[in-house]
C-alpha cells in the first residue's frame, strides 16, 4: 500500500490572537504575516530568516468565561472573523499580479478649460456665463503659470501659488481693450477670485472623473485660504423711481421699454433680447402669457404678464412670430445708455439692466407677494437666492425708520401740565 504524500500546509497570512488583561477581559487583535527578512546565517550555510509581522488592535474584547458572557463572546469572535476575512480579501488583492498601474495621461490644463468653456457654449448657445467665465479661467491660469501646464503637474503648490495670484489678479478686459484709453490696470474683485476659483475646482473635479488624474489635489488645501465670496449690493429701484424713469425721455425707445417690461416681469437681459412675438399668446381665460427658455439655466418658463407690463410692450403691425419684439444692442452698449437715461432722470444709482431684475423682485416681496411665488416668478432654482432679496426690503424698513433720528431737537423742553 503507498504510504500518503505528505501535503505542506500553508501559511495563514492573518490569524486572531489575544492579550489578556489586568481586569481580566482578552483585547482581541489580528497578527498580519507580510513577509520575511534575512537575520543571519544557519551553520550549514543557508539563510536564518525571520517572519515580519504587523498587529491589528481591533477595540473588540472578549469578558471573563462564565455563562453570562457566552452569548456575547460568540458574537464577538463572529465579529472578530469577519474583519479578519475582509483582511485576508484586502492583502490578497493587493498582492495580486492583475493589479496594474494606472497609465498617466498628459492633458494640457488650458486646453482642457477652453474645451469646458467650448461645451458650456455648444449646450447653451450663449457666451455669457459658464462659457465666459471658464475662458476667464483659462486667461488667469496662463497668466499666473503660463500655457504649458499638465492637469498632472498640480500639486498643492501650485495651487496656493494660484491663490495667491488671484489676490493680485489683473481684470484681462481691460488689459486686453484695443483702445488705448481703456488699457488700465483694475484689479479683479474678491468674488471674481472666488467665482474663477470656484470653476478651476470644477475643471480640476472633471479631469478626475474623466479618469485623467486619480486624485483631487484641490482636497488637500485648507479651506480658510481659499478665495471667499463677500455680499455684493444689489441695486434696485423705488416705485418713485420707476416713475422718473418712465417720464424721462431716452434716446432708445426699445431700450427704454425693455428696462420697463423687465422691472415688472423681471427675466435677464439674454432673454428679453431674445423673445419673439410668438411667445406671447393669449389663454383661454383671455390673459397674457409669456413662454421663454431662460438662457442661464436651460429651462422653459411661463409667466403671466401685468396689463402694466403690456404697456411696454412695442405696437405690433404686421411682425411674424418669429420677430423679435425688441431690437437690443449688446449688454455693454445698453448699460451705457441706461446710465445716461437714469442721470437725466436725476437718480444717483449705478444702472444697469439686471437691476431690472432685482426691482422687480423687491417691488413683487413690497407688494407682499409670497416668496415662494416670487421665486417661480423669477425662475430660481433656490428659495435662497429669492430670500437675498427679502433681506433688501429689510435694510429699506430699517433706513425709512432712521430717517426719523434727529427729527426733534432733544434740547427742547417739555412743558409740564399743571393739575
Amino acid at each position: 500500500m503507498a504510504k500518503a504524500k505528505k501535503t505542506t500546509k500553508a501559511k495563514e497570512l492573518i490569524k486572531i490572537k489575544f492579550k489578556k488583561l489586568a481586569n481580566g477581559n482578552q483585547s482581541i487583535f489580528l497578527e498580519k504575516y507580510i513577509g520575511y527578512k534575512i537575520t543571519g546565517n544557519l551553520k550549514d550555510g543557508s539563510p536564518k530568516t525571520s517572519a515580519i509581522r504587523k498587529f491589528e488592535f481591533l477595540n473588540l474584547y472578549l469578558l471573563p468565561d462564565t455563562a453570562n458572557n457566552k452569548t456575547t463572546n460568540e458574537t464577538t469572535l463572529k465579529l472578530a472573523n469577519t474583519i479578519k476575512a475582509q483582511r485576508v480579501v484586502d492583502m490578497n488583492t493587493q498582492n495580486s499580479e492583475l493589479k496594474f498601474k494606472k497609465k498617466v495621461v498628459n492633458t494640457n490644463l488650458i486646453d482642457y478649460v477652453t474645451d469646458i468653456a467650448n461645451k458650456a457654449f455648444a449646450d447653451t448657445n450663449n457666451k455669457r456665463s459658464e462659457y465666459y467665465t471658464f475662458n476667464s479661467l483659462a486667461y488667469h491660469l496662463k497668466a499666473y503659470k503660463g500655457d504649458k501646464v499638465n492637469i498632472n503637474d498640480i500639486d498643492k503648490v501650485y495651487i496656493i501659488g494660484f491663490i495667491m495670484y488671484l489676490k493680485t489678479a489683473v481684470n484681462g478686459n481691460f488689459q486686453k481693450s484695443t483702445d488705448s484709453t481703456k488699457n488700465k490696470i483694475v484689479p479683479i474683485s474678491k468674488n471674481t477670485a472666488h467665482k474663477l476659483f470656484a470653476k478651476f475646482s470644477t475643471a480640476i473635479k472633471k479631469a478626475v472623473q474623466d479618469e485623467i488624474i486619480e486624485t483631487n489635489p484641490i482636497d488637500k488645501i485648507d479651506n480658510k485660504i481659499k478665495p471667499k465670496s463677500i455680499p455684493s449690493k444689489r441695486e434696485y429701484l423705488t416705485i418713485d423711481e420707476v416713475k422718473m424713469l418712465i417720464a424721462t425721455d431716452c434716446k432708445k425707445a426699445d431700450i427704454k421699454n425693455a428696462f420697463l417690461f423687465c422691472c415688472l416681469v423681471g427675466i435677464r437681459f439674454e432673454n428679453v433680447k431674445n423673445i419673439k412675438w410668438g411667445d406671447i399668446v393669449t389663454d383661454s381665460n383671455g390673459d397674457t402669457i409669456l413662454s421663454y427658455k431662460q438662457i442661464k439655466v436651460n429651462t422653459f418658463e411661463t409667466l403671466p404678464i401685468s396689463n402694466e407690463a403690456i404697456s411696454f410692450l412695442p405696437v405690433r403691425v404686421n411682425q411674424k412670430p418669429t420677430d423679435k419684439v425688441y431690437h437690443l444692442p449688446k449688454n455693454g452698449t445698453v448699460n451705457e445708455a441706461l446710465e445716461t437715461w437714469a442721470t437725466a432722470a436725476k437718480i444717483n444709482k449705478k444702472i444697469t439692466f439686471h437691476v431690472s431684475r432685482h426691482t422687480a423682485a423687491t417691488l413683487q416681496l413690497s407688494l407682499k407677494t409670497p416668496i415662494e411665488t416670487v421665486s417661480k416668478l423669477l425662475g430660481h432654482s433656490k428659495i435662497s437666492t429669492t430670500q437675498i432679496y427679502a433681506k433688501i426690503i429689510d435694510e429699506s424698513k430699517k433706513t425709512a425708520v432712521n430717517k426719523q433720528n434727529g427729527m426733534f431737537d432733544k434740547k427742547t423742553k417739555t412743558k409740564k401740565i399743571k393739575s
